[in-house]
């Protein structure tokens, strides 16, 4: 008779490294803008996971560990692509909603609005003439009172002599 050797723990160390690549493949995979690369020891694990379960399934081991290994590799390489799937596609979705809001602007603003547009700055032209040439007034008074405050200084400064 044939006696089967069972292996109790065949798999087990594929699948204990399977298991911790995938935990980290899975906590990088949430962190933003570098959860893409995560793909990379999710994907190792996997293959080891999958090495794992099968050495443990040749033996009939237990296979708990192996299967956990699998489920978290799995889910933490599938949260990896999605980031990479969403970096590479970033730049068309960016021109694509410019796009939109040049359309927007080009609608919005029709031969009426233009119209208000240019009467808005000729009144607001003609106001900063009006204030200018207030301004340049007050300013050609104030020197002649200062001219004439001087004309008394000097005469005064004079007499005293």
């Amino acid at each position: 008779m044939e006696e089967e050797i069972k292996a109790p723990n065949a798999g087990q160390g594929l699948g204990i490294a399977g298991l911790v690549l995938g935990i980290i493949a899975l906590i990088i995979s949430f962190i933003p803008c570098l959860g893409m690369y995560a793909i990379i020891p999710g994907i190792i694990a996997i293959v080891l996971s999958a090495l794992g379960f099968y050495q443990a399934s040749k033996v009939n081991a237990k296979k708990g560990i192996v299967i956990a290994a699998m489920v978290i590799s799995i889910l933490g390489t599938l949260i990896a692509g999605w980031q990479f799937y969403i970096f590479r596609n970033a730049p068309a979705k960016l021109e694509e909603f410019g796009k939109e809001i040049q359309k927007v602007i080009e609608e919005g603003l029709d031969e009426e609005d233009l119209e208000e547009l240019e009467e808005a700055m000729e009144e607001l032209e003609g106001e900063i003439e009006e204030l200018t040439e207030e301004v340049i007034d007050e300013v050609g008074e104030a020197v002649e009172e200062l001219t004439e405050e001087i004309k008394d200084a000097k005469e005064e400064l004079d007499e005293d002599d």
